[in-house]
């Protein structure tokens, strides 16, 4: 059965393509949202019946409300008990999003694994195209893609887990659906994961290198020709991210091990895998993820509650643990513990995967160690998968903004906060006199001086090029080379801005009046005027008013 919601011809695959690039020039970001694993393994209540945690599915349910989700994805484990009334009773749960329109993609786990469950899944579950969607349907009857908003999910069936016969049918139909150039952003659903933290019978087999040659390579191989960032999975009831790297070494992709919503949790068992490099875990949690699709950035968010009596409070407070992303148009870097963040990336004037009005903008952190100490429950030390990604000048909605917006996701040090590491970052920037610095963005969506934003330090504004040794929070411009820079402590998005740095008397322009303030008080200590110490010597001199001179807002310095 394969629903086909148009033909896809080589001259419609070209327009669908030239469609998503003009969408992404105007969308709005949008969200969707992942529950995992509903089992509930006690006995049955007022409200969790048919072996469905149903109490849980609720409260989350509410969330993805709030967050005004477009759809939400489960990857398997629908309930426990093996019965058709299971996953009827998990739809059922769902009376709240249906009424608000909102899809729910599952696939199947091995506790929905019973010949009533398949036959249930597949008449109640596989969706049909739509106005708002195009499904096509492998001929399994379960394994499905969905094409919606621009982006593809890869549904993919649990008859093929692990089976030499079935998978090989099931990834040369992956192949096909992530070749067909209909899509931005692409994700793969299975309930099985690629590498399990308890469990070892994974998506491929019974053990950690099950079907090497014959089923994890071409996988692997698949999915990084597609360019698919994130697997997505559940069975380990735990929250657990890591790059996984294929048995020969040559492709990669990062795993998605969600926390469980069930009445169960597991602790993770040897044997471990040397191909895995873990970025973040945590156990005996609920949690739900909420996923921001913005053009070519995507940007997840992991929010945990604690488990009362195996089952969730009557009003659960969330905790947003930790933010993650990546987008199509940055860059990419694996930090182990102890490594430097040091990298640098640009982005074109022009336009970038469909988004208009690029200046171009060079990014680099110049320093910087990875100098976290967490580590997973087992004791290995975890890395941190830092990724960059830019936006146009104008999605910064702030007219004084002079260069492209970055966004830095993988900085945060501890679940639960966003204090990373200090280092320091530098983005060139178009324009000339005047003072400039780089802002962030805050939750509320204001921008403010990034140094100001910090964990901890106090901000101090410098005019040269960043020396090694600056304190947290010291920031500058370098006019020579057209950079701001500034030494932080978190991630975010970041722009350069004009500001008024520099302009010593407050009357609103840097100029002869303000370099005068400088002389008046030469050979001082900066404590005298904390402002003129533009050098940030510690003292009042005569290259503080050069340095001063060379920013001003007009040739009013003379």
């Amino acid at each position: 059965m394969t629903h086909r919601f148009m033909p896809k011809t080589p001259l419609l695959l070209a327009a669908l393509g030239l469609a998503f690039a003009s969408a992404s020039a105007t969308a709005e970001p949008w969200r969707f949202g992942l529950i995992s694993d509903t089992q509930f393994t006690k006995t049955a209540d007022a409200i969790n019946v048919n072996s469905v945690a149903v109490k849980q599915i609720q409260a989350v349910n509410q969330k993805f409300l709030e967050a005004g989700v477009k759809f939400v994805i489960q990857p398997g484990d629908l309930g426990d008990n093996s019965s058709a009334a299971a996953l009827q009773t998990r739809l059922e749960a769902n009376a709240a999003l249906d009424a608000a329109g909102i899809p729910f993609y599952a696939v199947r786990g091995n506790h929905d694994n019973s010949s009533a469950q398949i036959a249930y899944f597949k008449a109640n579950y596989v969706p049909a195209s739509n106005a708002n969607r195009t499904v096509e349907v492998m001929a399994d009857g379960e394994t499905y893609s969905v094409l919606t908003e621009g982006i593809k999910l890869i549904m993919l069936g649990y008859n093929n887990t692990g089976s030499t016969t079935n998978m090989p049918n099931a990834l040369n139909w992956m192949s096909s659906q992530l070749a067909s150039g209909d899509h931005g952003h692409a994700f793969v659903v299975s309930h099985k994961n690629l590498l399990g933290q308890n469990h070892k019978d994974n998506f491929f087999g019974s053990s950690n290198d099950a079907n090497a040659t014959t089923l994890q390579n071409p996988y692997f191989a698949t999915v990084a020709a597609a360019g698919v960032r994130y697997h997505f999975s559940g069975h380990d009831h735990l929250h657990h991210r890591s790059r996984v790297v294929s048995p020969d070494g040559l492709n990669s992709i990062q795993q998605f091990i969600f926390q469980s919503n069930s009445s169960k949790w597991y602790t993770p068992s040897s044997p471990y895998s040397s191909r895995e490099t873990p970025f973040r875990q945590e156990l005996n949690k609920i949690g739900h993820y909420i996923f921001t699709v913005d053009g070519p950035r995507l940007t997840g968010q992991y929010y945990a509650t604690t488990p009362v009596s195996s089952d969730i409070a009557d009003n659960p407070v969330w905790t947003l643990q930790e933010t993650f992303g990546y987008s199509k148009n940055g860059s990419s870097k694996i930090v182990p513990a102890g490594g430097s963040y040091a990298m640098t990336h640009s982005i074109a004037a022009g336009s970038s995967f469909g988004e208009d009005g690029y200046v171009g903008t060079t990014m680099a952190i110049i320093d910087g160690v990875h100098s976290g100490t967490a580590k997973t429950h087992d004791g290995r030390l975890l890395a941190k998968d830092l990724n960059i990604g830019w936006a146009s000048q104008s999605n910064a909605q702030n007219s004084q903004v002079a260069s492209d917006v970055l966004t830095v996701w993988g900085m945060q040090n501890a679940l639960g906060s966003e204090q990373g590491d200090t280092y320091t970052l530098s983005l060139d920037y178009k324009g000339n006199g005047g003072a400039f610095a780089i802002v962030g963005k805050g939750e509320e969506g204001s921008w403010s001086k990034a140094a100001a934003r910090n964990f901890g330090g106090s901000a101090k504004f410098v005019v040269g090029p960043w020396k090694a040794g600056y304190a947290l929070g010291t920031y500058g411009i370098d006019p020579a080379t057209r950079t701001a820079w500034a030494v932080v402590n978190r991630g975010g998005e970041f722009a350069v801005s004009r500001t008024l740095d520099g302009d010593l008397n407050g009357d609103g322009t840097i100029d002869k009046l303000d370099v005068a303030l400088i002389s008046q008080n030469l050979n001082k200590p900066a404590s005298a005027l904390p402002e003129a110490d533009v050098d940030n010597d510690g003292r009042i001199t005569a290259l503080d008013a050069r340095r001063l001179a060379t920013i001003c807002s007009n040739a009013n310095c003379q």
